[in-house]
C-alpha cells in the first residue's frame, strides 16, 4: 500500500502542531506501509524530493498568506503536481493534512481515480473565525457570523477590512464543498468530529493524533516543584488572559508561557510570569522535562492540542479547559475548568501541584492507554484498506 500525505508546509516549514502530526503519523505508519510526503518547496534552494516549485519563498518558521493556496490557481497548479507524483510512485490513497491543498488533492483523485481522505484539526472548513464555537453554538451561519462574529472578531484582532472577513466566509464554502467530495474525513476528537456532523459535513469520523515518539516520559520526581507551564498561542481564543489572572492569586509560582503573542491578547505579565516568545520545536521539548504542571484554558472547543500530548508524553498533570478535545486530555491525571474562572483556575493548579507525582503517573497511564500509538496506527491502517 502506498500512501501520499500532503500539506502547504511540511518539513523544514513546520509552522504549527499539526504538521509536527502529520510528520509523526508519517514515521508511525512507514513501519507498515509506504507513506510519500509532497508539499510546495518553500526554500530558496533546487526543488527537494518530496516538494513541487513555488514562486514565493520564506524562512522556516514563517507562514504566507492564506492567498497563496486559497484560490484556484493554487487548485489546479497543485493538482498538476499531485497527479504526477500519483502516477511516478503508483499512490493508492491520497491522506490530505492541510486545508488549502484539499482543492488540489481532490481535482488530482478525480483525474487518476484514486481516493481522498482528509484530517480535520480546526474549524476552517467551517467557519474562518470559529468564535461562533467559541460562544458555544451549534452550528456556524452566515447572518450569525456578520452580526455577531465579525464585530467581535474585529475588535479584538484588529479592524480588519468587514468585506475582507465576508469573503473569507463566502471563500469558505468553496473549501467545504470539497471536503464533502472526499471519501472520508477524519476528525482529531470526537467532539471535533460532532461539530463537523452538526454542521453538515458527510462522512466523518474520529483517530486521535498521534502522539509524540521522541518524547520521554517520565514522572514528576526532580522537576522544578514551582513551575507553571502553557505553550502556544497567547490569545483571547486560548485563554491567556484567565491564566495571567491565576497567576495573580499564586505569587509562590512561577508561570513560563511559550508561543506567538496574539493581538487579542491585551493583558500585562505579572512578575512571576515569564514569556519565553515564540521558540523552535526543539526548544520547546525541553521545557516540558522542566515543569511541573501543564495548563491549557482554551475558551474555543479545542480540537486536540499537540501541546498537551507532548505534556502528557512528559508525564505532567494537566489543567485544562472544559472545551472540546481538552476534556480527552484529562481523566484522573488532572483537572478540567471553565476557562472564565481563574479563581477556579488558580484551585485546580495548587491541587494539581499537591498531587503532581500520582498525577504525573496519570498521565503516563493516560497516554499509553487512550492515545496508544499503536492503536492509533491500526486505526488508521484499517480505515485505509476499507477505502482503497
Amino acid at each position: 500500500m502506498k500512501v501520499l500525505f500532503l500539506n502547504e508546509y511540511a518539513y523544514p516549514h513546520q509552522v504549527s502542531g499539526a504538521e509536527y502530526s502529520m510528520q509523526a503519523l508519517a514515521e508511525g505508519l512507514r513501519r507498515k506501509i509506504k507513506v510519500f510526503i509532497l508539499s510546495p518547496d518553500l526554500s530558496a534552494r533546487t526543488v527537494p524530493a518530496g516538494k513541487f516549485p513555488f514562486p514565493k519563498k520564506i524562512k522556516p518558521g514563517q507562514i504566507l498568506s492564506p492567498l497563496w493556496f486559497n484560490n484556484p490557481l493554487f487548485w489546479l497548479y497543485s493538482a498538476y503536481w499531485i497527479y504526477q507524483t500519483i502516477k511516478k510512485q503508483k499512490i493508492d490513497l491520497l491522506h490530505v493534512h492541510g486545508k488549502y491543498i484539499l482543492p488540489g488533492a481532490v481535482i488530482a483523485g478525480w483525474l487518476s481515480h484514486k481516493p481522498v481522505i482528509v484530517t480535520v484539526r480546526d474549524f476552517k472548513f467551517l467557519c474562518p473565525l470559529a468564535l461562533c464555537f467559541t460562544h458555544r453554538q451549534k452550528r456556524c451561519n452566515l447572518n450569525y457570523y456578520i452580526r455577531k462574529e465579525i464585530p467581535e472578531y474585529r475588535q479584538r484582532y484588529g479592524q480588519i477590512a468587514r468585506w475582507k472577513l465576508v469573503l473569507a466566509k463566502l471563500w469558505q464554502y468553496k473549501l467545504k464543498w470539497f471536503l464533502n467530495r472526499c471519501q472520508q474525513v477524519i476528525a482529531v476528537s470526537p467532539q471535533l468530529a460532532k461539530i463537523y456532523q452538526d454542521n453538515g459535513t458527510k462522512k466523518v469520523t474520529w483517530i486521535y493524533n498521534l502522539p509524540p515518539f521522541s518524547a520521554k516520559g517520565r514522572s514528576a520526581s526532580g522537576r522544578d516543584k514551582h513551575v507553571i507551564l502553557s505553550v502556544g498561542k497567547l490569545s483571547f481564543g486560548k485563554g491567556t488572559d484567565c491564566l495571567i489572572k491565576a497567576a495573580e492569586q499564586l505569587p509562590q509560582y512561577q508561570f513560563v508561557f511559550a508561543g506567538e503573542i496574539n493581538p487579542s491578547l491585551k493583558t500585562k505579565f505579572p512578575k512571576n510570569c515569564e514569556y519565553l516568545g515564540k521558540l523552535d520545536h526543539e526548544q520547546t521539548l525541553k521545557l516540558y522535562g522542566k515543569a511541573g504542571v501543564f495548563v491549557i484554558l482554551s475558551r474555543w472547543p479545542e480540537p486536540l492540542s499537540r501541546a498537551g500530548l507532548e505534556a502528557l508524553s512528559f508525564g505532567l498533570p494537566i489543567v485544562a479547559s472544559d472545551r472540546g478535545g481538552n476534556q480527552e486530555l484529562v481523566k484522573d491525571n488532572g483537572y478540567l475548568v471553565d476557562p472564565e474562572k481563574p479563581e477556579q483556575v488558580a484551585k485546580a493548579i495548587v491541587k494539581a501541584m499537591a498531587n503532581r507525582e500520582k498525577l504525573s503517573l496519570k498521565s503516563l497511564d493516560l497516554l499509553r492507554t487512550r492515545f496508544n500509538q499503536q492503536q492509533i496506527l491500526k486505526s488508521h491502517l484499517n480505515l485505509y484498506q476499507k477505502i482503497i
